[in-house]
Formats: structure tokens, sequence, C-alpha cells
């Protein structure tokens, strides 16, 4: 009896399972959905506008359709989806898969298929948050100007929950990029990225971002003549909060590159780390909404077709409309330019931690630092027209550079391969610099290390403006 009786309430779960849970994450997705407006990119910083279009619910599978505006200039890119969900759940992984279909709109309405076949896919887990896949196992567009990419197996996951942290990665092995007229060519190989992210949407909120990316080659020739060789290039990003105001960090290094052909720059070991200071969470993220409203709203009053340009540009006298349009765009650059000034305010700055490179030569390193003076600016600072000379009294900062004497006199040739007159000519300049008091110099190597600001620019301690 007790046999019986556990395989019966198994059976019961089972059945249970299969025929009820379908019918309740159906009913889940639908709400989901319906916040699709007012949670998903539409509320975000980012020129995007969605809405959801329709939502026909099944008991086992449903069948959803969003639409995407992306405005980045005068005619936006219109996107529509097709959700499909899978309702069947499976116990401790997964409540519903979604397959998403991309198509692209046109102004008519008029839904065709990208160029680049996608398959896409989400699954939303069963201890909550989404995981998302897209993949496009060949990759082969063309334009009319005869611009062709060519790649292969593109993968691209993230996964995290809704107001949380978002965890990314992108693989493509090879990529190769052609252009008809000019026969430039690009080649990338085994590209990866990864890294964190939030959606920032407040101010107050701990902010969190980082990344990481390794390229193994980028090699591009034009008309079959190498240009440019990178090998094993690695960046990695990282977002430092500090309460109100936030840093961006990376740190760039290079193996080996070369510019030019065979006889081109050669240069190594290159590293490359900079970073952007004191930026202001509420300022950005003003300036973010105040660019996504200037788009939106120029996406709304396109150029008619054919139109001519300076005619769009300079409207018929009397015409209220294009008025009206022109004074809504002023005044949306200057609350632009004024949420500028807020961001100028929390003294932002920008520096070069570290210049570094290896050549045939001899090593090169150097750093720099520009900083603005926010103090006692308003918001309105940068409206008026005193703009520059305004900036003029607020920008300050200082460099340093050091390199072999043999960088300067060979350049990034092969060591001592400059003529003898040549060399001898650079010489003759090194010694009217070292004289003057702009470089100095130690037989070995040469220096010199600079500020400016609102009393000038000072070289080796020598004032030349």
């Amino acid at each position: 009896m007790k046999r019986s009786q556990i395989a019966i309430a198994v059976g019961a779960a089972v059945l249970a399972w299969v025929a009820v849970v379908p019918g309740i994450v159906g009913m889940r997705a639908e709400a989901d959905f319906g916040k699709f407006d007012q949670d998903a990119l539409g509320s975000s910083s980012l020129p995007i506008s969605t809405k959801l279009a329709s939502f026909q619910r099944g008991w086992f599978s449903s069948t959803a359709k969003t639409e995407y505006a992306i405005s980045m200039g005068a005619q936006p890119v219109r996107l529509a989806v097709t959700h499909q969900v899978n309702q069947f759940a499976i116990p401790f992984y997964r409540w519903a898969k979604i397959t998403h279909t991309i198509a692209l709109v046109d102004d008519k309405g008029v839904e065709t298929p990208l160029p680049v076949k996608l398959n896409a896919s989400s699954d939303k887990l069963f201890f909550g948050g989404l995981s998302t896949s897209v993949a496009a196992p060949e990759i082969d567009w063309q334009n009319q100007e005869g611009l062709h990419i060519v790649g292969k197996n593109l993968n691209l996951n993230f996964h995290g929950k809704s107001g949380e942290t978002q965890k990314y990665e992108l693989n493509l092995p090879s990529l190769s990029a052609t252009t008809a007229g000019t026969q430039i060519n690009v080649n990338l190989s085994n590209l990866n990225l990864s890294g964190t992210y939030k959606d920032e949407k407040s101010a107050t909120d701990t902010w969190k971002q980082d990344g990481h990316i390794k390229l193994d080659n980028i090699e591009a020739t034009r008309n079959g003549n190498a240009v440019l060789k990178l090998q094993n290039l690695v960046m990695d990003t990282d977002l430092k909060d500090h309460g109100n105001n936030f840093d961006l960090v990376y740190q760039t290094k290079i193996d080996k590159s070369l510019f030019g052909d065979a006889n081109g720059v050669v240069a190594d070991d290159i590293h490359f780390d900079f970073s952007y200071l004191n930026l202001n969470k509420d300022g950005l993220l003003k300036i973010q909404a105040a660019s996504k409203a200037f788009y939106e709203a120029a996406a709304k009053a396109p150029p008619v077709a054919g139109a001519d340009v300076a005619a769009v540009a300079a409207p018929a006298a009397g015409d209220d409309s294009t008025d009206a349009n022109l004074a809504q765009k002023k005044a949306q650059m200057a609350m632009l330019m004024q949420h500028a000034g807020e961001l100028a305010a929390s003294s932002p700055g920008f520096r070069i931690d570290r210049l570094s490179l290896k050549t045939p030569n001899g090593e090169v390193a150097g750093t720099f630092e520009v900083n603005l003076d926010g103090k006692g600016l308003t918001p309105d600072a940068l409206t008026g027209d005193n703009v520059m000379a305004l900036l003029k009294e607020k920008i300050s900062g200082k460099g340093s550079l050091t390199l072999a004497r043999d960088v300067f006199l060979n350049a990034f040739e092969q060591k001592n391969a400059a003529a003898p007159a040549q060399r001898q000519m650079k010489e003759n300049q090194l010694k009217m610099y070292v004289n003057q008091g702009y470089i100095k110099d130690d037989g070995k190597q040469l220096s010199l290390e600079s500020t400016f600001g609102p009393q000038g620019v000072v070289v080796n301690g020598k004032r030349i403006m």
C-alpha cells in the first residue's frame, strides 16, 4: 500500500507539474512582458525606445512581440522581435525557454530578416534571472558601397537578475572586413570580451562595471601592402565608485606591433594605462537623459526624402512648425550644456597613468594629466559665450617623457638605420633643444617635464608661453 500510495502521489505531482505549472508560467510571462515599457531599455538612459506590441497567451506556449527604435540620427533603426515562450518548466533549472526572432522594420512597417542569421534564446532560470545566448554560425554581409564582412561562430552570452549585476561574454574566432575601392582588408582572430555591468538608474546606487578584452591578432593591409599588425592585445576596464563621483580605469597591453611594411615602425611590450577621474554620477545621468530626448525628438521629425539639405536647414519664413522644432532643439542643447556644467563642477580629469614601449633603438615612457578645476562653477557656466576663456582659466595639467637617445636619432627604424647625414642633422637639432632648455640629455636618455595652466606653459622649469 505504501508503495502504491507513493507512486500515486508522485504521479499526481508530475501530472500537476505538467498540466498546471505551464499555465502559471504563462501568466507570469504575460505579467513580465506587461511591464516591458516601464522596466526594459525604454526606461534606461540609452537612446532606445521600447514597446510591447502584442502578447498571446496559451497554456503550454505563448507568443509576444516587442518593438525597438534606436535613435542615433534623423532616421532611427527600428527592430521587431518575436518571442516564442516555451512554458514547459524543468525543475531546479528553468521556468521557461524563450526563443527570439529579430527583424528590421522600414518606414512603412514592413519587416525584413536581419542580414545575418542569429540564433537567440533566453532561459528564465528557476532561481531567478535570465540566461541569454546569441549565436551567429556564419557572418557574410555586404553593402552597396562594397564593404564586405565575413566571420564565423560568433557567440554572446549574458545572464543575471533584473536590477542586479549582469555578466556577459562574447567570443569571435575570426572576422574580416574588406572594402572594394581602396582594397583595405582587416582581419581579426580570437576576440574575447567578458565582464560585468549594472544598468545605473540612480546616482545614489553603487555603480559596478568591469571588462576584459583579449585579441590574439589584428592585421590590416591596403592594396596588398601591410599597414598594421598587433599581436596579443589585452585591455582591462574597471569602474571605481566614490559615492557621488566615479573613476573609469583602463589598462592596455600589446605584446608586438608593426606599423607599415616589414621595414616600418616596430614597437613591442606596449603599455597604455589611462583613467577618467571624478566623473559626477548625477551630471552624467542627466546628460544621457537629455541626449536621449534630443535624439528621440530628431527622429520624430526626419527630413523629407530627396529634399535639399540646405532647404531643410533653412526653413521658410513663417513656418511655425519648423520654428518650434528649432526652438525645441536649441532648448535641448542648452539643457545639455547646463548638465555638462554640472559635470564640470565635480572637477573631472584625465590621466595617462602609464605609456611605455620598447623599440629597436631603446625604450620610451611617459605620463600625462589634465584637470578641470570645477570649484565655484555654476551649472550654467558652460552655456555662455565665454566658454573657451573660462576653460583656459580652469584647466591645468602636467606631463613627462623619457626616451632613449637613439630613439630620437633613429626614430622607430631598425637600430642605427639612419644615414650619417640625417643622424648628424638630428644631433644638431638635439643640441639646439638642449641649449634652449627644452630637453635634458644625460648621454643615454632624453627627458622633459612640463606643466601648463592659467599662468602658462613650463618645460623643464623654463616658461615658454
